[in-house]
């Protein structure tokens, strides 16, 4: 473990978060918890949490559903986007077999073709980005993809979101952004307080904790304890650039 700080469980938990985390969502799903997917941080995720929803970031994570995706797609696409479908079309991602919608967006023509596709065997809804946000024009498109996402969401799920609800949601997500932004900051710490493996682990790990307010305690109490242990000498070793 390249972690000098007392705090390899630690780590491991969310190493191994995104495993454990399939147990978590069938559970959900037995409680009739509605499951959102999504493949991009465009998403705004705090609609479908006002909804009562999970949302969860899909899997692309290797290349071995690729050759079954290139019998629909085109093989000169992209290997993320080509990665993406299969494990969709194969059902080898737990998350995207469990999610009864999958929240989609155009950033590029390979993804629009990857939604046309899944589309055909599971239920996609493709939010339209615009190309800037710097004019009036585009932030009105996106104020009426994200309004058009809120009437998908209540009409699948059966559920009216309320303004205090939405209000509830975006609290809660900004806060999860500000623990993990604190979290973020140990990698200013010269010499290193931990390597960049270790802050991958812990914010790709985060994505599969879906209890938002043990998470957002953790990431607080894990990056005070690792930055007080940093000032009592338990650093790497500079390491060349």
């Amino acid at each position: 473990m390249s972690l000098i700080t007392d705090l390899p469980a630690i780590f491991d938990q969310f190493s191994e978060a995104r495993q454990k985390g399939f147990l978590t969502v069938m559970d959900l799903k037995e409680q009739n918890v509605p499951l959102v997917g999504t493949y991009c941080t465009f998403m705004p995720q705090e609609i479908a949490m006002a909804a009562g929803a999970i949302v969860v970031s899909l899997c692309s994570t290797s290349d071995e559903t690729i050759e079954e995706a290139e019998k629909d797609l085109p093989r000169n696409l992209c290997p993320l986007i080509k990665s993406s479908y299969g494990f969709g079309k194969t059902d080898k991602c737990p998350y995207f077999y469990f999610s009864d919608l999958v929240v989609g967006e155009t950033t590029c023509d390979g993804k629009k073709k990857m939604y046309e596709y899944m589309a055909e065997f599971k239920a996609v809804h493709v939010m339209q980005l615009p190309n800037s946000a710097s004019d009036a024009a585009s932030r009105a498109l996106w104020k009426t993809e994200i309004l058009r996402l809120q009437q998908v969401i209540e009409a699948r799920f059966g559920t009216p979101i309320s303004e205090a609800a939405l209000r509830e949601a975006i609290v809660l997500k900004n806060r999860e952004r500000r623990a993990l932004a604190h979290f973020y900051r140990l990698g200013q710490l010269n010499p290193p307080a931990l390597s960049g493996g270790d802050i991958l682990k812990v914010v790709y790990g985060a994505t599969f904790r879906f209890d938002k307010t043990a998470l957002i305690d953790e990431l607080h109490v894990m990056a005070d304890r690792i930055h007080q242990e940093w000032l009592q000498g338990k650093r790497l070793e500079p390491r060349p650039r």
